[in-house]
């Protein structure tokens, strides 16, 4: 009877194949996946390796195949991509399955597979591989499976458009192949035995999870140290060329944001196509970077030397910071330094950390998406205190949700109100403490349109929210970007209505918060730069203004970072010449030679203090501090007393001779 179902089923065994190869390709989770190793491996025991496992192995190393580039180039725009990107997601699912396959021993070689059209009766011949299934025949015969797909997809990645799915591969067998325990490993779910996998005799069958972990703790991996090799060796000539293309990313990158930087200072805007043709570049070099680091851990390679990397992508990525606190030249040779005293110091340098302060959930990435909003976190933490954490009906949820919305815009508003009494560090911290409370995106949006709108009169205020901006700024960094964006719109606002000199007091906070701001290494150098370049080119009466608060304000801190120093000194240089060279009344001649000193003050030799000898400085102390007209006569009396045969006393008599 068994053999009448088997005869049977032989008739459907083409249909079989290819509903099999079509149910493989559309495998997603790792259970999906070695559900159908099983069901893969229960056909190749119950057909065999000629009449099932060779057809469809071919099929699965046909769909693995790097399809030629000419047909490719053939193809619309539109198509190449679509079938690029199904190709790789094809490919990464299968590349698994081969790999399971061969970890269970159904599919070894290439030498086990064969066209279907030839080799259903199981007579086939081998097959020539690089003709019939695109898969290199130049590699060694009897290298396993996976492997030689691995090479011939590597080697024909040129853009290193695979190296997802090589994460993806080296995730989840680390171990098995590779022998390397890694703690990202995804490693190989098992499937519940069931009664009919419970009859399945495998050469390998996949392990348990105890069998998994005391493979980990002493057993070892799967494949033998030669196979371990040669996997390791087709990485690591793939990682080499992945470095040469991180380096040279990178240069394209800085070379790139110095353009974009040089067009802003010079023009003040820089064209959408050419910052989104960046914006794109550095998000493709974010990914493959962070995609090469995984591969660095698990081959144990050096990544390559990048560490100015994020320096070079600064100046145009949107980011906000000209260098950190701790790397500023705080003295120039024997002058002031950068800050006057060390409470200066401590108070633009040391911010608070808010790490330690609030939950680690209040202050994550903005741009990362979360299960819960930071809304719906700090609305279900509101309905908690309001209802007493009751939970009844949906009528009372939404209840509850309306008067939390209710509270943390209270608190907000609460808040906000407190932002004019913020005169002092420790109020600050405070107020940023209590910020974070209430983080979410409308919060942030009403923060920072109350920073913009500054009391009149209160120039006060503008350290103190300064500190408040760089202080959140640390782990909501739209919170700086938009007082920056702000103030940067306002400034190229109040430039084009030059003929309004209502607006003199306006101009001044607008300049002075920029300054504050740089000093926290909150504005962007080319911002800044921007505003000097913009005075220095029309230099009328006003600008000149603006010019000198701004270098008053933050002029040596700029003059004394060692990142902006050099431009800053070409920019004082260019100032001092045009002074010289224009006919500038008094006061403007005043104004610009003062802001020139504040920032640049001439070296002068300190005034060498006397050396006196202790009898010499007694005696002073008797003449200029003792006496008085009342005890006069006293004075002289212990002045007579001194002995006056000694040297030391001699060489000051004639002197004092004269004071008395």
């Amino acid at each position: 009877m068994q053999d009448i179902r088997g005869l049977s089923l032989h008739k459907y065994l083409s249909e079989i194949i290819s509903a099999c190869y079509d149910g493989l390709c559309k495998l997603k989770s790792p259970g999906e996946v070695e559900a159908g190793v099983e069901i893969v491996s229960a056909f190749h025991q119950r057909f065999g390796p000629h009449e099932f496992t060779k057809q469809i192995g071919w099929l699965l190393g046909k769909g693995l195949a790097t399809p030629d580039k000419s047909v490719l180039k053939s193809l619309a725009q539109d198509l190449r991509e679509r079938e690029e990107k199904d190709r790789a997601s094809r490919q990464r699912i299968l590349l698994r399955v081969v790999t399971e396959l061969w970890l269970v021993g159904v599919l070894k070689t290439l030498d086990d597979t064969a066209r279907p059209d030839d080799g259903i009766k199981g007579t086939g011949p081998k097959t020539d591989l690089k003709a019939k299934n695109g898969v290199t025949a130049k590699l060694g015969a009897g290298e396993p499976f996976p492997l030689e797909v691995l090479k011939d997809i590597l080697g024909h990645d040129r853009e290193h458009a695979s190296l997802p799915l090589l994460v993806t591969f080296v995730k989840t067998f680390s171990w098995d192949i590779l022998g390397v325990q890694s703690t990202g490993t995804e490693g190989r779910r098992v499937i519940e035995e069931d009664t009919s996998s419970k009859d399945l005799v495998t050469p390998k069958a996949p392990p348990s999870e105890s069998e998994a972990s005391s493979d980990i703790r002493g057993e070892g991996p799967f494949s033998p140290p030669e196979i371990r090799d040669a996997f390791r060796s087709v990485l690591l000539k793939y990682f080499e060329d992945v470095k040469r293309h991180l380096v040279r990313d990178h240069k394209f990158l800085q070379e790139q944001a110095r353009k974009n930087a040089e067009v802003y200072v010079k023009s003040g805007e820089v064209f959408e196509d050419r910052q989104a043709a960046y914006e794109k570049h550095a998000k493709a070099q974010e990914r493959l970077l962070s995609n090469a680091q995984v591969i660095a851990d698990v081959i144990g390679c050096e990544m390559p030397n990048l560490k100015d990397r994020e320096e070079g992508g600064q100046t145009m990525s949107g980011s906000i910071g000209l260098v950190k606190a701790g790397e500023y030249l705080r003295s120039l040779g024997d002058g002031a330094g950068i800050w006057y005293d060390e409470d200066e110091r401590r108070f633009y340098e040391n911010l608070v950390d808010l790490k330690g302060k609030v939950p680690a959930i209040l202050l994550e990435d903005v741009k990362k998406k979360r299960p819960d909003s930071d809304e719906t976190v700090i609305k279900k933490a509101d309905q908690c205190e309001v209802t007493g954490s009751t939970k009844s009906t949906d009528g009372a949820d939404e209840q509850s949700t309306t008067i939390g919305n209710k509270t943390i815009g209270a608190q907000v508003d609460a808040l906000l109100g407190r932002l004019p009494d913020l005169t002092s560090k420790d109020l600050v911290d405070q107020s940023a403490i209590d910020f974070c409370f209430l983080n979410s995106k409308a919060s942030r949006n009403r923060l920072v349109k109350a920073l913009t709108e500054v009391p009149k009169g209160r120039n006060d205020l503008l350290a103190c929210w300064s500190r408040l901006i760089a202080t959140l700024g640390q782990y909501m960094p739209d919170i700086p970007k938009g007082v920056v964006d702000y103030l940067d719109a306002e400034f190229r606002s109040l430039q084009r209505r030059k003929e309004k000199d209502f607006l003199g007091q306006v101009r001044l906070n607008n300049i002075r918060y920029l300054a504050e701001l740089t000093k926290f290494g909150i504005v962007p150098e080319h911002v800044i730069f921007h505003c000097l370049k913009v005075s220095l080119d029309d230099f009328s009466r006003m600008n000149i203004e603006i010019m000198c608060n701004l270098l008053e304000h933050c002029g040596r801190y700029l003059f004394l970072n060692p990142d902006t120093a050099p431009r800053m000194a070409s920019f004082l240089e260019t100032l001092q010449r045009k002074k010289s060279a224009q006919h500038l009344g008094q006061p403007e001649r005043m104004l610009i030679e003062n802001a020139m000193y504040h920032v640049n003050p001439p070296v002068r030799p300190a005034i060498e203090q006397k050396e006196r000898t202790p009898m010499e400085l007694f005696i002073r102390k008797l003449v200029y501090v003792d006496m008085t007209r009342r005890n006069y006569t006293k004075v002289l009396k212990q002045i007579r007393r001194l002995h006056w045969e000694e040297p030391e006393v001699r060489m000051i008599s004639t002197p004092t001779a004269k004071l008395i």
